[in-house]
């Protein structure tokens, strides 16, 4: 893999099913200057296995943990147990689907420091001619473009 210049982030999801660990960190290692993304933590058991077993650099906490965080004590709990251990292992936590103010809020109060959001932005179309590859027709329909999962981001 050639260097770009730019950081490559590859993002393991709650639905990808790792058999073997110690073959999957193996192959990792050979691939340098990427990072690894753990998505939808705290949806189910294989994200906090994959988080476990991975020790990514970054954990996507999932929309349902973040979404209505700022008057839920259970989901404020959850998260700052979360913003623990990604303290002690070196992990960055990113929270999914922050749309209001008040949940940016507690979870930068949290430990959170990295969010994506509509409160940031809608997602928007890359620009043709911006110096970079042009998307193909797929990749104009996919849900980034939709407004799906593929929303703006930024610290908190």
């Amino acid at each position: 893999m050639e260097d770009s210049g730019r950081p490559v982030v590859i993002e393991v999801t709650e639905h990808a099913r790792i058999e073997d660990y110690s073959a999957f960190r193996r192959v990792l290692e050979r691939l340098l200057s990427v990072s690894l993304a753990v998505d939808d933590a705290g949806a189910g058991y294989s994200s906090l296995s994959h988080i476990l077993e991975l020790s990514p650099a970054f954990a996507k906490l999932d929309i349902s943990i973040v979404q209505g965080i700022d008057a839920d004590p259970r989901r404020q709990g959850m998260v700052a147990g979360l913003a623990f251990f990604a303290t002690k292992t070196g992990c960055s936590l990113i929270a999914e689907g922050v749309e209001r103010r008040e949940e940016s809020d507690v979870l930068l109060n949290l430990g959170v420091e990295f969010a994506q959001g509509y409160l940031f932005g809608r997602p928007e179309r890359i620009p043709e001619g911006n110096g970079h590859a042009v998307p193909t027709r797929g990749a104009r329909d996919s849900k980034a473009g939709r407004g799906g999962q593929g929303q703006r981001g930024g610290r908190i």
